[in-house]
């Protein structure tokens, strides 16, 4: 008994003590010099008392429910079962703190449902993994093997000292106390985070799975003027605005969307930000009414973007280069198959966008773009097109063929990065030169006709400018969040619709944030519901500009100091 309270007890300690701690050690080095953004507060006693204290809380209750089984051989598999599963959740932390700054959260856990093969595990460790981290993970292997195997004899210190341990806990809830920092989510050990971001899961499981059931339209249509017959909504991946050459001219890599530009039809965003910076969290914000400050599950509260059009009498289409991963998992799919028509054009049903061989270049999207343009859209006047791309989704070098190999390592001006790199960074702006064309490719199918073209991307990337490459559901930077937000309006738009191009040429620099991207489609639209909001409009003249929160009550404008 004794040596499995200890065990189980003193992995749940340093689980949420030890871990955070070297992985601060660990992660302290950036290019900036800046210091890691974990989420543990260690400036105070307080603090630390208080995860004392509920660890060893956490440990002693995980232990003593074993008393609740009946058969000894099951008591055994439970406690060995759960001191494994303990250090098995510390090593998942360790990792994540060290290369993303994230905790077991509840968007961790989201990403992770998200995963639906080992390939894709298997690539994503090949992109973070590295010697340093397997090192440590084996001297943790071999701590969590020492504590079990003297963890009989380290009871017996604790009861021969067991008057100076019960002083060492009344100090630690004597500083919790004063400190008021009793409890709190950031407190809790891993397994306990596990335990509440699954809940969290279920929930919003539960409520997706109440969409997708649901086939009744409840949008609430205040006014239609509508008479656009092509609308197209294009959603790209991971794409940094500070590497275009729209917006910055070091490197020429948009040089279509750049004539676009030039000719009065296209409309570069210079000051919009996505609302989180990873997709799993920024595709039901950008495919619907919801906010980033909503913090209800509940998704059905809020109107989506296909509905809307779906009772303006809009004919819906869908083609997506993405994963299609279980409905019950992807708000995403579950309005895909809403629509219309729709188009799925991976080669498999999996994620499969770390796995080369089946991964599609997005110009696969062209293919039944043409074919519903050929064969569907003369059905109605009116047409809305949702065109979902892999665009600079990790492996960079998988998004683009070879024929788009533009830029070199040779070409890369950044200070401080070595040969490895300037060869990722230049394969990044590949990946973007590549989406440059896609989207050019989209828009010259639509050219002669009355019609509005919207880019964003889901989030943007982040490439060593903070010591990071990739982006992150709570390491968030400004580099994971600055991206590009496009309109292109063809001849017929602007000739039929000048106040709207003069509202849009008037609002290129106001702070914007794309979770209300869905009240600028609605103006282009010209769309009013019941859950539309002028003042949420960049370029309606009523926008009023407001706090954008990127995470955790974190502004955007703190993320640039």
């Amino acid at each position: 008994m004794k040596k499995e309270l200890t065990a189980i007890t003193i992995a749940t300690l340093l689980s949420s003590i030890l871990i955070p701690t070297i992985a601060t050690i660990k992660g302290i080095e950036r290019l900036d010099g800046e210091v890691m953004r974990l989420p543990y507060d260690y400036s105070s006693l307080a603090q630390f008392s208080n995860l004392c204290i509920i660890a060893i809380i956490t440990g002693l209750i995980l232990y003593c429910l074993n008393y609740l089984l009946y058969f000894k051989p099951l008591k055994k598999f439970y406690v060995v079962g759960i001191y494994i599963f303990t250090w098995f959740l510390s090593l998942i932390e360790f990792f994540c703190l060290t290369k993303f700054e994230l905790s077991i959260s509840k968007p961790m856990i989201s990403i992770m449902g998200d995963t639906n093969n080992m390939s894709e595990v298997r690539s994503f460790f090949e992109l973070y993994f590295d010697w340093t981290t397997v090192v440590l993970i084996l001297a943790m292997v071999l701590l969590a093997w020492a504590i079990w195997h003297f963890a009989e004899k380290i009871c017996d210190f604790i009861i021969e000292y067991k008057k100076s341990f019960i002083a060492i806990f009344i100090l630690l809830i004597i500083f919790a106390v004063t400190g008021h920092k009793i409890g709190g989510n950031s407190a809790n050990a891993p397994i306990m985070k596990t335990i509440y971001s699954l809940n969290h899961g279920a929930k919003v499981k539960r409520y997706i799975a109440k969409l997708a059931a649901n086939n009744t339209n409840k949008v609430e249509i205040i006014s239609d003027k509508s008479d656009t017959p092509c609308f197209i909504f294009v959603i790209g991946e991971a794409e940094s605005r500070l590497v275009m050459g729209l917006y910055n001219k070091k490197y020429d890599s948009t040089p279509l969307c750049q004539k676009l530009v030039d000719s009065g039809n296209m409309f570069a965003f210079t000051n919009t930000i996505s609302m989180k910076s990873v997709t799993a969290l920024c595709i039901p914000p950008l495919l619907s009414f919801m906010e980033n400050t909503n913090t209800t599950p509940d998704l059905t509260k809020f109107d989506s973007i296909l509905d809307v059009f779906a009772k303006a009498n809009y004919q819906t289409f869908w083609i997506s280069n993405h994963e299609k991963i279980t409905k019950d998992m992807s708000y995403a799919t579950v309005l895909m198959m809403k629509s219309d028509y729709n188009a799925h054009v991976a080669k498999v049903e999996g994620c499969s966008e770390y796995v080369p061989w089946l991964c599609q270049k997005d110009e696969a999207v062209l293919k039944p773009l043409d074919e519903f343009i050929q064969n569907k859209v003369p059905q109605k006047e009116k047409n809305f097109f949702v065109i979902h791309i892999m665009g600079s989704h990790a492996r960079y070098v998988d998004r683009y063929p070879e024929s788009f190999n533009h830029f070199k390592s040779s070409d890369i001006k950044e200070n401080g990065f070595n040969d490895s790199q300037k060869d990722v960074y230049a394969k990044y702006l590949n990946s973007v030169y590549y989406t440059d064309y896609v989207l050019n490719e989209i828009i010259s199918r639509f050219k002669e006709q009355n019609a509005v073209l919207v880019y964003v991307p889901d989030h943007g990337e982040e490439l060593w400018q903070g010591g990071f490459v990739g982006h992150g559901p709570t390491n968030v930077s400004k580099y994971m969040v600055e991206i590009p937000m496009l309109i292109w309006l063809s001849d017929k738009y602007k000739e039929n619709n000048p106040s709207i191009v003069e509202n849009i040429k008037s609002s290129l620099d106001k702070p914007f944030m794309t979770d209300n991207l869905v009240h600028v489609i609605l103006d282009l639209a010209k769309i009013q519901t019941k859950q539309y909001d002028a003042t949420k409009s960049v370029i309606n003249p009523a926008f009023v500009a407001r706090d954008r929160i990127v995470t955790n009550g974190l502004k955007y404008e703190e993320l640039r100091k």
